[in-house]
């Protein structure tokens, strides 16, 4: 390869790099770790430290050191354009929630890994930065310090997002705090630059300092009213145009270029534009849109591989570098957790809350890599240091959502009082705002009475389970909603607040939809998982895809409604053949009975020409075993009906009823081990609404609802219909 045009060599290593960090951010996104941490780590594995160790010459072959310039160039492009969308992301709103608290915490969490870092600096110059760094201790101490004091705000805000606490105490401030802190530890690292440049006279450092407060200056008073007209120019066209997306490119490269003559790093005057632009518009989402995918997909794998091909492992050899490995580690974690949660305690929290702070505000993420590098650039540190910083960047990364989910675990999994599961409990996961009514309708008429005086009548928590959109996973995600009420739940609410159901809101992002669904049952102990069914994409079935996977791993009775068109439910048909789920069938059709006053026929197919005693007697009696009141059993109507074709029958019958519960079995085209993929017949042409639901045999039926009272009156049972 070292034989080929240089270009030839580049797109090789490009398309190496890309498959590689995607893979590897994948993997580690279904180890719920974040994507960043995979792409950090295969920028190791192509480096010396994995593959040059490995394979020494495939290494030099793809990698040979004259090729590295143009990654180097690349990278810095992508960190460029990265560390302006950082800054997009940064809302100083974020500043007004909790401002006295966030400040407090976040200064503390920046000047005591400061301190520490400043430190064990002094302790370890002699055996670790003594004849490697170009610069002198204080340099070299203050970015030490600088580096220890670093929080991932993007990777941060994303954990709060992903465990349901971004509107609990803790994710609200923590969130806040890692805004200020990354404020401030970039105007930090800005200051620690220009003190590391070698001026010639105290005339330059002036002018640096001089030419530093001019550059903020023109930033707010000139190019922010610049950026806010262009913004009324996107909203007067409707839409981002090329020549706009052309001025902000320019705008971000001047900054950027005003910055490193300056002497303050081009970096910092693109988190500067970004940060000043105006926040919370469609502009500026659209914007972000268009830039991210390129920087995200192509130009920051680029940089980790940059990274990677620097990083050397091998240096640390002897366990003396080993133990300072660890207690640089050990140093970053104490000074950062300490140092926010003796604030945040001191602000008010309880141990347990600024435990979870202190955890959250340790992650550092690619903000470190950023800093590292630039550290290592400028002769601040040398290869050994910065290989050690690259491990505590990364299991500081790493540490933050297992440490996060023993100390406080979402409320969304947490256990719920015991007081609350004597009550009839349904999970609802909705998927399109559309179906939220229905099933705000049906909840209401299945939960049924309160229990005693003063308890609600049953517990409803309405579930919205996101999948991340790829390039959102470098952002914080705030703008999806951390205020405000979730549009896709906005329906069901509504519905539920009007039919006076108290229903609980949950918002998570998911990567694997069907797994949170039932780990979410399993934790909040509902009775049933009530959801609309969605077609899968491939295929045409009810019974495919999403919903496949709940029927059949979920650890909680399941109903399916297949909605067509439900309104009220007078009348309740449950095809009945004596299975579990045909039980569950009969229970839920019971709370419909006593909740709403539906009447309920159980339909039982037989074969046709069977003796006159073996017709319905059986079905009869099981049925009323299952309806322990009087009441209900005097209320419900079963009818025989002889017919060779279960399916037809239910079928024909379905027309003249409201609903449908039925419950999963082979007989019905509805259970196979190829669920989805049947003919499904009795799904597809029954013209009323369906319940299709699954028994778990582990767990009991549904209680029916306390003090029942008839709501129908007795219905004779019919005699078998002849075929």
């Amino acid at each position: 390869m070292n034989d080929l045009h240089p270009i030839l060599t580049l797109f090789t290593q490009i398309a190496l790099i890309v498959a590689l960090s995607r893979a590897a951010g994948l993997l580690f996104v279904r180890l719920h770790q974040p994507q960043v941490m995979g792409e950090m780590l295969a920028g190791i594995i192509l480096g010396p430290s994995v593959l040059g160790w490995m394979w020494p010459e495939i290494h030099a072959l793809i990698f040979p050191p004259e090729s590295i310039g143009y990654l180097q160039t690349l990278s810095q492009m992508g960190v460029v354009f990265f560390l302006f969308l950082i800054g997009l992301d940064l809302d100083p709103s974020l500043l007004l929630r909790r401002g006295k608290s966030a400040v407090a915490i976040s200064a503390s969490s920046i000047a005591v890994p400061f301190a520490m870092g400043v430190l064990l600096t002094a302790v370890l110059y002699r055996p670790l930065f003594s004849g490697e760094v170009e610069k002198r201790f204080l340099a070299t101490a203050l970015f030490m310090g600088a580096a220890m004091s670093i929080t991932a705000f993007p990777v941060l805000a994303r954990i709060v997002l992903e465990r349901n606490l971004h509107r609990s105490p803790v994710g609200v401030l923590s969130i806040a705090c890692a805004a200020v802190n990354d404020l401030a530890a970039w105007c930090l690292l800005a200051v620690v630059v220009a003190i590391a440049q070698d001026y010639a006279s105290p005339a330059q450092a002036i002018g640096t300092a001089l030419g530093a407060a001019a550059y903020v200056a023109v930033m707010f008073m000139a190019v922010r009213p610049f950026l806010h007209r262009l913004q009324i120019v996107y909203e007067r066209g409707g839409s981002l145009n090329q020549n706009v997306i052309a001025v902000i490119f320019l705008l971000i490269l001047a900054s950027a270029y005003a910055t490193e003559r300056i002497g303050i790093h081009a970096l910092f005057g693109a988190f500067v534009l970004g940060f000043i632009m105006p926040k919370g518009s469609r502009f500026v989402r659209h914007l972000s849109e268009k830039l991210e995918d390129f920087t995200v997909v192509l130009l920051l794998p680029l940089f980790f591989a940059y990274t990677g091909l620097h990083t050397q492992l091998a240096l640390l050899n002897s366990p003396a570098l080993l133990g300072y490995t660890v207690l640089i580690v050990a140093v970053a974690c104490v000074g950062k957790f300490g140092g926010s949660a003796l604030a945040s305690r001191l602000s008010g929290s309880s141990w347990r809350e600024a435990s979870a702070i202190g955890v959250l505000m340790n992650t550092r993420g690619l903000i470190e890599l950023v800093i590292l590098n630039i550290g290592r650039e400028m002769g601040v540190i040398g290869d050994r240091v910065f290989a050690m910083m690259v491990i505590m960047a990364m299991l500081t990364t790493a540490m933050t959502a297992p440490l996060l989910a023993w100390i406080y675990p979402s409320p969304t999994f947490a256990a719920i009082p015991a007081r609350l599961r004597r009550t009839f409990g349904i999970l609802v996961p909705v998927s399109l705002p559309s179906s939220g009514r229905v099933l705000a309708r049906l909840t209401h008429m299945l939960i049924g009475p309160p229990v005693a005086e003063g308890e609600p009548p049953g517990r409803v928590y309405a579930l919205h389970l996101r999948r991340p959109v790829q390039h959102e996973a470098y952002r914080s995600g705030l703008d999806q909603g951390i205020e405000g009420e979730d549009p896709t739940l906005a329906p069901l609410l509504e519905e539920a607040r009007s039919l006076g159901v108290a229903a609980e809101p949950i918002t998570l992002l998911s990567h694997d939809v069907a797994p949170d669904i039932a780990a979410i049952a399993e934790a909040r102990q509902v009775d049933l998982v009530l959801m609309g069914y969605h077609k899968p994409v491939l295929g045409h079935t009810i019974l495919g895809g999403t919903v496949h996977r709940v029927l059949s791993g979920c650890p909680t009775h399941v109903a399916i409604l297949v909605d067509r068109g439900l309104g009220s439910v007078a009348r309740v048909l449950v095809p009945y053949l004596g299975s579990e789920h045909d039980r569950l069938a009969l229970a839920l059709a019971g709370r419909l009975a006593q909740n709403a006053g539906a009447q309920v026929s159980v339909l039982h197919v037989v074969p046709p020409y069977r003796p006159p005693d073996s017709r319905g007697g059986g079905v009869r009696t099981l049925v009323e075993k299952e309806l322990s009141d009087p009441a209900l059993r005097a209320a419900v109507r079963i009818e025989v009906v002889e017919d060779a074709s279960p399916v037809d029958a239910v079928v024909r019958a379905a027309a003249a009823f409201d609903l449908v519960i039925i419950g999963v079995a082979e007989e019905w085209g509805l259970e196979s081990h190829l669920f989805g993929w049947r003919a499904e017949r009795i799904a597809q042409e029954c013209r009323a609404s369906m319940l299709i639901v699954r028994r778990e045999p582990r767990l009991p039926l549904p209680p029916p609802p306390p003090a029942a009272q008839p709501t129908a009156q007795p219905a004779a049972t019919a005699e078998p219909a002849q075929p």
